[in-house]
């Protein structure tokens, strides 16, 4: 049925399309969902809160209830008077495979808190959504290993992450795409996810100047919360963001791609199609941050410390012997002296530029680690500032925090710079958080961020259009602002309970989620499958067979492993050697030439 069908009686209004039906109390605001298989998917609260700093937003009472026909859906509006704005109202479509639920407040303040599908009415305080799945899925690799999750659980696909503190260890994607999967069905596994049907919950805004998107469960139901700290003004009305129910999805990822079309069709992130790339992005990758963290080990030393041109020139020399030549190598942190300004760190790096440059008569390239948002070594103005004035964060919509980042750019891959092929792009869940912050511009959370991003990337490409931006943003509105996406750490030592694998394939699954987490939003994207922390060397094999059929080969050790057993043996050797020749003749890749002279030879 591509039609949508109406029946309305007295305050019961029933609406059918081939997808769900809908049957909707008007005075309690309320829509029981079925499937088109007859499983129920729950009662939808259609009722939205918009707090401030000056307050909650609690609705006094349902004013009118009206709907029409518009071209191929029904549009429900429901009017409500609230303790806080002159007016608020809520609009759903119902469209033949899915309902898009929003809405807009009258009058000024500054938003802290939006919640949808759910929302304080007097006198009951919070009335979430009811809950008819058991299981959901979270685009945002925020646990070691769980790629299920029971319905009780929250999620959030957030801009902020901190992998050194508990609990807020979701920075592995920041953002990922803000999309949601629910599923009837119980997960015989937080490592395998259970059948179809999905239902997705969406979220589509051309303004997204919230820190987070949150799945807040409660005994029996659910509400999402957008969070924008403050930040965003209401002068006059104030908009949510859509949630887009789209309905329909085999699997999680097949939703996530009808997520991604009905993106594109909104105008809010491009069309799927090919993209320009460069053929040296193919080539596989060493990044030396793994090397550094495995002799940090061995001598109880500092990893960053470890950043100096004779150490990686040693263990590109060793992949060598081994039969591994990459045609791309990070040098990770911290090659720079100060992390905002860029200039190589002159007792580890004396000739940066021609290290670079030998690198380049090989046929290789070289990427440079990025932290963003890092002030270190830029002027107070040009940062994102505390209560007492102490400096954060670069502020992109600063004057002096974008001539800061230009500059920097400009230094790294500029021909009287340091001339190298582009950024491997870290910390981006460092985005700026926090109520107290003060800024330049309007833009906060996600809009901040890809503002960040975007200054970069636009000043790269200015100095070299072919250089190669590499972040872990897999969310479709970040397209504009990368090259590449990783799939970043593995970090299988940072479950909350100290856990090993839970076996041999964990890894592999886990980093097989991510991969298809990237397929399905930006399916066009070339992908650094990453690789580092593995626990042990039967993981390193495992992944290092597994990794080109999601991407581009990544290599982080080149002798040692900062876990497991230590010295990676031969046959481990050869089995990542194996991988890299198999992965070059299937692309068509040619093998750079190897000059390198072992340090002290």
């Amino acid at each position: 049925m591509s039609t949508v069908e109406v029946a309305d009686a007295a305050g019961l209004l029933e609406i059918r399309t081939g997808h769900y039906t809908a049957r909707i109390d008007t005075d309690r605001l309320l829509a029981d969902i079925t499937g088109a298989d007859g499983g129920s998917w729950g009662r939808l609260r259609l009722l939205a809160s918009v707090d401030t700093l000056a307050g909650p937003d609690e609705t006094i009472r349902v004013e009118a209830v009206r709907w029409e026909r518009r071209d191929g859906h029904v549009r429900l509006t429901a009017m409500c008077a609230s303790s806080l704005w002159s007016s608020r109202t809520h609009v759903v479509e119902f469209r033949p495979d899915q309902i898009v639920f929003g809405a807009t407040v009258r009058g000024d303040g500054r938003v802290t808190t939006v919640r949808l599908l759910g929302g304080a009415r007097l006198p009951h305080g919070l009335l979430p959504s009811g809950a008819a799945h058991h299981t959901v899925f979270s685009p945002n690799p925020d646990h070691p290993w769980r790629i299920a999750r029971p319905a009780v659980e929250p999620a959030v696909v957030s801009v902020n992450g901190e992998g050194g503190e508990p609990g807020v260890g979701r920075w592995l994607f920041t953002p990922a795409p803000t999309c949601f999967g629910l599923s009837r069905e119980r997960a015989a596994s937080d490592r395998r996810l259970p059948a179809g049907p999905w239902l997705m919950l969406g979220l589509a805004a051309r303004r997204r100047t919230f820190v987070e998107y949150g799945y807040d469960p409660t005994p029996g139901g659910f509400s999402l919360r957008c969070e924008y700290q403050g930040h965003t003004a209401a002068d006059g009305s104030f908009t949510t963001p859509d949630v887009l129910l789209l309905f329909g999805a085999a699997d999680p990822y097949a939703g996530l791609r009808a997520y991604r079309e009905e993106l594109a069709a909104r105008g809010l992130a491009p069309a799927v199609g090919p993209r320009p790339v460069a053929p040296h992005w193919s080539q596989p990758i060493f990044c030396g941050w793994g090397a550094q963290c495995a002799l940090a080990a061995e001598r109880g030393s500092s990893a960053a410390g470890l950043s100096r041109r004779d150490l990686y020139e040693e263990w590109l020399a060793t992949l060598a012997d081994h039969g591994l030549v990459p045609g791309t190598i990070v040098v990770d942190d911290k090659w720079q002296e100060r992390y905002a300004t860029c200039r190589p760190d002159a007792g580890k790096w004396p000739d940066l530029a021609g290290f670079i440059a030998d690198r380049q008569a090989d046929g290789q390239r070289v990427l440079l680690w990025w932290k963003a948002w890092d002030p270190e070594g830029a002027p107070d103005e040009a940062c994102v500032r505390d209560p007492d004035g102490r400096p954060l964060a670069i502020d992109p919509e600063s004057p002096q925090g974008r001539a800061v980042v230009e500059d920097a750019i400009t230094h790294m891959l500029g021909p009287d710079g340091l001339g190298a092929d582009g950024l491997k792009i870290d910390f981006t869940g460092r985005t700026p958080s926090g109520t107290a912050l003060r800024h330049a511009g309007p833009s906060w959370g996600f809009d901040l961020l890809h503002e960040l991003l975007a200054v970069a990337y636009q000043a790269a490409k200015r100095v070299k259009p072919d250089s190669l931006l590499v972040t872990h943003t897999p969310d479709p509105g970040f397209l504009d602002v990368t090259d590449m996406l990783r799939l970043n750490d593995v970090l299988y030592n940072d479950h909350p309970e100290g856990l090993s694998p839970p076996s041999d394939t964990a890894v592999v699954e886990q980093m097989t989620y991510r991969g298809h987490v990237v397929r399905a939003a930006c399916p066009e994207m070339p992908v650094d499958t990453d690789g580092w922390r593995l626990p042990g060397q039967r993981h390193l094999a495992a992944y290092a067979r597994a990794a080109p059929d999601l991407g581009v080969p990544a290599l982080y050790y080149a002798g040692r492993m900062d876990l497991g057993t230590g010295l990676i043996d031969e046959t481990t050797w050869s089995v990542l050697a194996a991988s890299w020749r198999a992965y070059r003749v299937a692309h068509g890749l040619p093998e750079p030439r190897h000059t390198m002279v072992r340090h002290g030879a």
